[in-house]
């Protein structure tokens, strides 16, 4: 069995629960965003027009809870990008700032480059925006 420190697994379980808010929001906007572009194709086979206003606009056009929602995802991706960009360390706190490893401990803090997460929300637009101005000049 291997030894685990407590620290550690909590700094994890502390990101892990960022992430699994972020990636619950994500889901019910993709299947929001997934449901209107099947009406929207739907209705341009079947020749209707379609009401914007009978698209569903994901967890923004819900009750109070569902924009909370959205927030507290705002807030944790926020949180847990800052969380990233430091390593783990099992010894965060003390008087007095020893042990066995420490100084290994921080000087890689110093030499690991933090790991940045890009945001995914608007990379699909602007992939979409740049091959629409390539169309147009072509």
């Amino acid at each position: 069995m291997i030894p685990m420190d407590g620290r550690l697994l909590s700094a994890a379980q502390e990101r892990t629960n960022l992430a699994a808010r972020i990636v619950e929001c994500e889901n019910i906007e993709t299947k929001a965003h997934k449901n209107n572009k099947w009406f929207i194709e739907a209705a341009e086979d079947a020749g209707f027009d379609l009401d914007e206003d009978l698209l569903d606009g994901g967890l923004m056009d819900g009750g109070h809870r569902d924009r909370q929602k959205l927030s507290e995802s705002r807030k944790a991706r926020q949180t847990l990008n800052e969380l990233l960009a430091v390593p783990m360390r099992t010894q965060q706190f003390g008087k007095f700032l020893s042990g066995a490893g420490l100084k290994a401990a921080i000087q890689a803090e110093h030499d690991v480059s933090p790991y940045i997460v890009r945001d995914t929300t608007t990379g699909g637009k602007q992939k979409r925006n740049k091959k629409r101005k390539k169309q147009k000049f072509s």
